[in-house]
């Protein structure tokens, strides 16, 4: 009977020393091919479609057109914003994390409002309210931030009772900036409490207001970028998400 062969243990710690490098090439390669895919591929043809639909924006006659198109400019909308989720999602996961534009000294205040104007102008059965203190300059990427603020308050929409306001606060105080969004309605369960801020979770909301459960993710990979945090809390009275950060935060 003739003996099994023998492997040398030291050959294949070797051979597997050999291997890692060259997957981890591979798998570099395979994420920016993904996100390539993503930035362009998708974007482009949404672009036109969206350039389409406001050609024929100018030609409408009748209330029946008029509808169809706002219904094609919202759905373009809700296409490029899981776009910019999933792209998001790919370089935060994927990637070295979501990239900022620092721009300290820029206004913060007047993107923060414009991004409760959109939102009270796609929700005109609700009302926010919007506090703003902001007295410092604030070293931050305004852009991102609107992007944080515009998950969160859509989020309280689809969760919060709708019969109450949703809250918007945000100031500078010492060296520290805050941002903050409240809503009354049903407590978040401990169980979901534990998974909010993960990919893709989309705790009970009704399936044609779900996405893709990319929201909170994303803003608390915004809040991360920043150097700052993004925690939450949620009683019977108020469920509340707090963004903090330094004013001179180093990202």
């Amino acid at each position: 009977m003739n003996p099994r062969p023998r492997v040398a243990v030291g050959c294949l710690e070797c051979a597997n020393l050999v291997v890692a490098p060259q997957r981890e090439h591979e798998t570099s390669e395979l994420r920016e091919q993904f996100i390539a895919v993503l930035g362009h591929d998708l974007r482009n043809p949404l672009a036109s479609i969206s350039a389409g639909v406001r050609i024929l924006d100018r030609t409408v006659q009748t209330e029946k057109e008029r509808q169809v198109i706002a219904m094609m400019q919202t759905t373009v909308m809700r296409m490029a914003g899981l776009i910019d989720d999933v792209l998001d999602l790919a370089r935060g996961r994927l990637g070295g994390g979501i990239r900022l534009n620092l721009d300290f000294g820029k206004p913060l205040e007047p993107v923060l409002m414009g991004v409760v104007d959109e939102l009270r102008l796609a929700s005109p059965g609700r009302i926010i309210q919007a506090e703003f203190n902001i007295e410092r300059p604030v070293n931050c990427d305004g852009q991102r931030l609107g992007q944080m603020l515009s998950n969160l308050v859509g989020n309280a929409l689809t969760h919060g009772s709708s019969s109450k306001p949703v809250i918007v606060h945000a100031e500078t105080r010492e060296r520290v900036f805050e941002l903050w969004v409240s809503n009354a309605g049903q407590p978040i369960a401990q169980a979901a409490m534990d998974k909010l801020f993960e990919p893709f979770f989309r705790g009970n909301a009704h399936a044609s207001r779900q996405g893709l459960g990319l929201g909170l993710y994303i803003a608390s990979q915004i809040a991360k970028a920043h150097g700052g945090e993004l925690t939450v809390s949620s009683t019977s009275e108020e469920t509340k998400f707090t963004f903090t950060m330094p004013l001179s935060a180093e990202a």
